[in-house]
């Protein structure tokens, strides 16, 4: 025995190729109605399983032709589909001789079974049964066009009611997105007012320790013994460091508000610029600078700037004391991005502590060994994410550092 698929989807046309071969049916196959009526005349099949929804020529117009032909109208014919499933469609394959009309999907042996009831109802008969009279060209297109209307009609609903619940859920997401705006809104401004507290309240009284100190060690120092002044000096350095760090939390959550105002930014400008920066306020170093001409980012020209200052002056930083110290500014790709890379030579760090570089006040170095604040980096990462960009650090101790980012 053989059968004929018509299917235009391939995987489909596999699983029921495997179930029949597996009966010890022959298979021949076809992607719409056009190859399946060449391939019927060809291989004159004991049985033709087609979809009904294919390209070039659908299921309906495959069988109007296939009847119309003496040789291959007796071929019991049978519908196998997922789309052209309600009673209409079943109507007009009935009428154009369809023996069967099945709905996908089916396991593969509710498939066999069905097709397998099918020709016994058929060979029960005594022969196939001969089909009625093939319906004339002007009737098929007319029940093939109110069937067609009539699924359109439906998908429009679908469609128009798929629509409507998207406008509900866009209004209700709008509406969330004011509430949600306000809320952060609400929460920027008590963020300034934290801010304008911690600058003017916390301030004043750190002052007053510090003043207080150094009147103490200038007016009553003669009267201090060395521990004594070892404490009040220990009391000056603590206040201003602590001022420092106020000063550092006010800088980072500067650079989390504001709107970036994107434009075409010459990063080897921003790179050189601060290059000449450091050269003239220490002119006793002696640094090699290796700048890429031309790389140009599209990002927010002050706060890249930023970025920059911070990345130059910590490779400015940690090389010092090399002799023959080297910092390089140029491009790479990251993810089939392009990137931008800043490396120096200099002291480098361990790896397995990387995770803290971007944290505020976590430092991988003393504060005897390189001076700092511990909150540039924090601010560089901060920056970047605000341009949806990304940043990441190698380094080796003693080999130098490599900061990556993208914008």
């Amino acid at each position: 025995m053989k059968v004929l698929l018509v299917d235009d989807s391939r995987s489909d046309r596999k699983v029921i190729r495997y179930n029949f071969e597996w009966h010890g049916w022959n298979v021949c196959e076809a992607g719409n109605g056009q190859q399946g009526l060449e391939m019927a005349a060809r291989e004159k099949p004991d049985l033709i399983l087609s979809d009904c929804l294919m390209p070039v020529l659908d299921g309906f117009h495959f069988l109007h032709q296939l009847k119309s032909l003496s040789e291959l109208k007796n071929i019991p014919f049978i519908f196998y589909s997922a789309v052209y499933t309600g009673s209409k469609e079943a109507e007009l394959a009935r009428n154009l001789g369809a023996q069967a009309f099945i709905e996908k999907p089916k396991e593969p042996d509710e498939l066999w079974e069905e097709v397998g009831r099918v020709l016994a109802s058929l060979t029960a008969n005594g022969s196939q049964r001969e089909p009625e009279q093939p319906l004339d060209e002007e009737r098929f297109l007319r029940d093939y066009g109110e069937l067609v209307a009539g699924k359109l009609e439906e998908k429009v609903r679908v469609l128009s009611e798929e629509n409507e619940s998207l406008l509900r859920l866009n209004g209700e997401l709008e509406r969330r997105v004011v509430e949600r705006t306000s809320q952060l809104e609400a929460a920027s401004q008590e963020l300034e007012q934290l801010s304008y507290s911690v600058s003017h309240d916390m301030r004043a009284p750190l002052r007053h320790l510090e003043g207080f100190s150094q009147a103490l060690i200038e007016e009553y120092a003669a009267k201090l013994n060395h521990t004594g002044r070892d404490y009040l000096e220990r009391i000056r350095k603590s206040s201003r460091r602590m001022l420092e760090m106020i000063d550092a939390i006010l800088e980072l959550s500067r650079f989390a508000r504001g709107k970036l105002q994107r434009d075409n930014v010459d990063l080897s400008a921003l790179v050189r610029s601060a290059a000449a920066q450091l050269v003239q306020a220490h002119p006793e170093r002696s640094v090699e600078f290796r700048i890429a001409d031309g790389l140009v980012a599209r990002a927010d020209a002050q706060l890249i700037k930023v970025v920059l200052d911070h990345l130059v002056g910590n490779a400015w930083k940690f090389t010092e004391g090399r002799p023959d110290a080297v910092i390089e500014f140029s491009a790479t790709e990251w993810d089939g991005r392009l990137a931008f890379v800043v490396r120096d030579n200099g002291a480098g760090f361990d790896m397995t502590y990387a995770d803290k570089l971007f944290t505020p006040f976590q430092r991988l170095h003393s504060q005897e060994e390189f001076q700092g604040r511990g909150v540039g980096l924090a601010i560089v990462r901060r920056i970047i994410n605000r341009h949806g960009g990304r940043i990441k650090a190698e380094a080796e101790p003693g080999q130098g550092a490599a900061f990556t980012f993208t914008v």
